[in-house]
């Protein structure tokens, strides 16, 4: 069994955290604001595209760790030490948030019982890994046989990412601008005829943790590395321009395109994941022993910092009311994100110094 630790993984886990902080610095007041035309919400706007790869990051490398074959995973031990980890983790933090937004944001119980029963924003992410978890004996199947994991991602890509972002712009460009009518007779049949396929084995974020590993064991050539750069490039910037456009023109944010199963979100996350994976490869980790355990320490604790770090975001936002006092989001969003990470990253040093906590819910 291969437990040679790969670094580029733990350069990936950092750079991804980073940019779930930017994420969620992006996604507060200033994003929902009633006129759109302003620095600051292009700001937020700019920076949320610009990161939108940092989930299926987290997933690929999920993928990596877990559909190797020349890992042995034992079920049992996923199930008694990672999925009940995360479960209990979820148990937590849910009551924890729930009780935060109680006492010190809303103060009704129920907006309480809501968030008790429906989870906190970011919180959805633990529910999702899990049911990857539960089918990693299926996944494995295909991933050692490298055409038929070729299948499964060809598979993935129509059903997963193309339909899906097909539907997903259609609808959101339909519901500020009356479609012609022949457009609407062609999508409303077409949604039919696909829709009756009933395809979903390969849907949602099972891609990205297939294609995780399938990148992860790839042999690239450089040009074949190059084309994917562009692809990523090109994923990114029409990512950010199409929301941009189309959200200052009907002043109300349209992002169809940075959802996460989205064709420009997906080629730059592959892209991230493999520019990432050939610059890690190439650093000699033995001659920067001193940065290479700062890595791996922060590495470690990027659960422990996805699941904290939205705490800080909010004192932040309601209690220091970062955007008022920075109102050009193009400095604030970055400035909030290093404080956050820093914060995060504290907090979680020293709570993994205590067992129970270390071992259940970071």
């Amino acid at each position: 069994m291969n437990t040679k630790r790969i670094h580029y993984l733990d350069l990936l886990r950092v750079l991804a955290i980073i940019c779930v902080i930017i994420i969620h610095m992006s996604s507060q007041s200033p994003f929902y604001a009633k006129n759109l035309h302003t620095t600051s919400w292009i700001g937020v706007n700019f920076w949320d595209s610009m990161v939108r790869f940092s989930v299926p990051i987290f997933v690929m490398i999920s993928g990596v760790l877990f559909l190797d074959p020349e890992r042995r995973i034992n079920m049992h031990r996923v199930y008694k030490k990672n999925i009940v980890r995360i479960v209990t983790a979820f148990i937590f933090w849910d009551l924890f948030y729930a009780f935060y937004t109680y006492f010190f944001e809303t103060h009704t119980i129920k907006m309480l019982l809501t968030l008790i029963f429906r989870g906190y924003s970011h919180l959805w992410f633990l529910p999702m890994i899990v049911g990857l978890y539960l089918i990693v004996p299926l996944l494995r199947k295909f991933t050692t046989d490298q055409k038929l994991m070729q299948y499964y991602l060809a598979l993935a890509l129509f059903f997963s990412i193309l339909l899906p972002t097909f539907y997903t712009t259609y609808y959101a460009l339909a519901a500020h601008h009356t479609m012609p009518y022949m457009v609407q007779l062609f999508i409303y049949n077409f949604q039919k005829v696909t829709d009756s396929v009933y395809f979903r084995f390969t849907m949602f974020f099972s891609t990205y943790f297939v294609a995780g590993y399938y990148f992860h064991q790839a042999k690239l050539t450089k040009k074949r590395r190059y084309i994917i750069y562009l692809l990523g490039l090109i994923g990114l910037i029409s990512g950010w321009a199409f929301s941009n456009f189309f959200s200052l023109r009907y002043n109300t944010p349209i992002t169809p395109l940075y959802d996460y199963m989205s064709l420009p979100v997906a080629l730059t996350s592959i892209a991230v994941f493999v520019l990432v994976k050939e610059l890690g490869e190439k650093i000699n980790w033995t001659k920067y022993s001193r940065a290479d355990k700062v890595l791996i320490l922060l590495s470690k604790l990027t659960f422990g910092i996805y699941l904290v770090h939205f705490v800080f975001v909010r004192i932040l936002v309601v209690y220091f009311h970062l955007f008022d006092h920075f109102p050009n989001t193009f400095i604030s969003v970055p400035l909030g994100t290093l404080i956050v990470f820093i914060l995060a990253t504290i907090v979680m040093y020293f709570v993994s110094y205590i067992p129970w906590f270390n071992r259940h819910i970071m």
